[in-house]
C-alpha cells in the first residue's frame, strides 16, 4: 500500500505564489510513488487537522514567514505529524537574516558588516549598501542604494530592515542535498542577472537572468564554494534540503549572502537544475527523505 503523503503548502507571505508553484511541481514528483492530498494554508488548517492521522507523512512546501521559519514545523510537531525537510530551529535560523549572519561569522565565514535598522533609528551612510527585510526571502524588498537620500527614504517605509555593506562580485549559489545517510553539495550555479543583482523580478523572468550550471568556473573554487554550502548546513541544523548563496568578489573572495532551507522547487528554479545536473531526480530524493523521517520517528 502507498504512503499517504499531505502535501501543506500556501500561506501568507509574499511568497504564496512561488510556493503554490513549487508545490505543483513537488506534487508531480510525489504522485509516481505515494497518494497525495493538497492542503492550501490558511484555508485547509481545520481540514488538515481532522484528517492528519489518515496520513504518514507531511510535506511542507512553504517560503518565507510563516512557513520557512519554522512556524509550520512546530505547528506539526505540536500536532505529532511527521514531516520532511529541516527542524524549528533550522528554519528559524535560516530565515533571521541577521542571526544567520551572527552565526556564520562567528565560525569565521565572512559575511558582510550590517547593522539591523528599527523605525526610528540613526544610520549615517558611508558607502552603497544593500538594505533588505531582517525575515524574507526571493529578495523581496531587497534594494541596492548608492546614496544617502534614497537610503533614507527606504528608511522611512520599512519597520525593520537589514543593512549590510554591498558586496561587488559574482552571484553563485550551492544547493546541499541529503542522501543515502550523506550529505553532499550539488553543482554550482552561476547566476547572471542582467538587473542590478538577482532580484525577485530576475528569478522568475527567464529573459532577465543567465542560470549556468555547473558554473563556469575553476575546480578549485567551485570546491570552495560547495565546502561553504556544506558548513552552513550543518551548521544551522539543516535537514534534507538546503541551498546557500553566495558572492565571489573581484579578488576572490567568498561572501556568504543567506541559506535558504526550503528553496524554490519550482520547475524552473534553481535547485531543481542542480538536482538535475548532478544525476540526480527529485522523485528519488523525496522518496529517501521521507523513508528516512518515518525511520526516525517510527
Amino acid at each position: 500500500m502507498k504512503k499517504r503523503i499531505a502535501l501543506l503548502t500556501g500561506g501568507e507571505s509574499a511568497e504564496r505564489e512561488v510556493a503554490l508553484l513549487s508545490a505543483k511541481n513537488v506534487q508531480t514528483a510525489l504522485l509516481s510513488r505515494f497518494e497525495v492530498e493538497v492542503f492550501d494554508f490558511p484555508k485547509d488548517i481545520d481540514r488538515f487537522v481532522e484528517s492528519r492521522l489518515a496520513f504518514d507523512m507531511a510535506v511542507p512546501i512553504f517560503h518565507g514567514k510563516g512557513g520557512e521559519d519554522g512556524v509550520i514545523q512546530g505547528f506539526l510537531e505540536a500536532l505529532g505529524v511527521p514531516y520532511i525537510f529541516s527542524g524549528v530551529e533550522a528554519h528559524a535560523i535560516g530565515m533571521d537574516k541577521a542571526m544567520c549572519k551572527k552565526l556564520v561569522s562567528c565560525e569565521g565565514i565572512k559575511t558582510a558588516e550590517w547593522s539591523v535598522v528599527k523605525g526610528g533609528d540613526v544610520f549615517t551612510w558611508k558607502h552603497p549598501v544593500v538594505v533588505k527585510p531582517v525575515c524574507d526571502g526571493s529578495s523581496f524588498g531587497v534594494k541596492i542604494i548608492h546614496d544617502e537620500a534614497s537610503l533614507q527614504e527606504v528608511l522611512a517605509e520599512k519597520k525593520e530592515v537589514l543593512v549590510e555593506d554591498f558586496i561587488q562580485g559574482r552571484e553563485f549559489t550551492v544547493a546541499v542535498i541529503e542522501r543515502e545517510g550523506e550529505v553532499e553539495a550539488l553543482p554550482v550555479i552561476e547566476i547572471r542577472s542582467k538587473n542590478e543583482f538577482f532580484d525577485y523580478e530576475s528569478k522568475y523572468d527567464p529573459t532577465l537572468c543567465e542560470e549556468l550550471c555547473p558554473a563556469p568556473i575553476e575546480k578549485e573554487l567551485a570546491g570552495q564554494l560547495q565546502d561553504l554550502g556544506l558548513r552552513v548546513h550543518a551548521l544551522i541544523g539543516a535537514r534534507h534540503l538546503s541551498r546557500t548563496d553566495m558572492i565571489v568578489d573581484d579578488v576572490g573572495g567568498i561572501w556568504f549572502l543567506e541559506i535558504n532551507t526550503i528553496p524554490g522547487l519550482t520547475s524552473e528554479s534553481l535547485t531543481p537544475k542542480a538536482i538535475s545536473t548532478g544525476g540526480l531526480s527529485l522523485e528519488d530524493l523525496l522518496d529517501g527523505w521521507i523513508s528516512e523521517q518515518d525511520k526516525r520517528t517510527a
